[in-house]
């Protein structure tokens, strides 16, 4: 496809095709747009973390009515060829939510055996006592837990509940919430991130 939206530099033929074949999919399911400005990554963690991280593309999701956009985040890689160190890049998308509460800063992914074993000594994880089910799935850290528990209601619980890939981490500061899926894009997961994020921006 000619003028593909996206910024393709060191990225391989197999990732190019990805990311035509996950726009053709967006334009297909969803009203998209352009932003008019850049998204202010680098205030998230996640995105810190990758040092030479870069943006790909940037798309508005049925926008305003969803609030929310993907970030198409080019991901540096090393590996070994022989004794040498070859640089490489791969595509993955997040989702961005413009919310309707504040969180202060919030970190929610998936708990691991590790996590219920830091647990026992650092009590550092926020509970949801009448929610069993959640706390006991994920793992949620806090800088506000007043802030934080007021905006995750029942009905955000359940929502990110609901999630099928495993690979999401989350984190908001404020008002704004980026959904990280840590997979090289593809078509069904940018679809389905597509409409995750839909449906935690019309939340209320």
């Amino acid at each position: 496809m000619k003028n593909l939206p996206f910024d393709t530099i060191n990225l391989g033929a197999d990732d190019v095709q990805a990311l035509e074949d996950s726009y053709k999919a967006l334009k297909a399911k969803f009203n998209i747009g352009l932003p008019d400005s850049n998204t202010h990554l680098n205030k998230f963690e996640l995105f810190n973390n990758e040092p030479e991280a870069s943006i790909s593309g940037t798309f508005l999701i049925n926008y305003p009515a969803t609030n929310c956009y993907l970030n198409f985040v080019k991901i540096h890689y090393n590996y070994s060829v022989g004794r040498s160190q070859v640089k490489n890049y791969k595509c993955q998308a997040w989702a961005f939510v413009i919310l309707k509460r504040d969180f202060g800063r919030v970190l929610i992914r998936r708990e691991t055996f590790a996590d219920r074993v830091l647990e026992v000594v650092h009590h550092t994880e926020l509970k949801f006592k009448d929610d069993k089910q959640f706390s006991d799935k994920f793992y949620v850290v806090t800088n506000d837990v007043t802030k934080a528990t007021a905006a995750m209601t029942s009905d955000f619980r359940t929502a990110i509940m609901s999630a099928q890939n495993t690979n999401f981490v989350i984190e908001a500061i404020n008002d704004t919430l980026v959904i990280r899926n840590n997979q090289p894009v593809n078509q069904q997961d940018i679809t389905y991130l597509a409409e995750f994020a839909s449906k935690i921006a019309a939340l209320r």
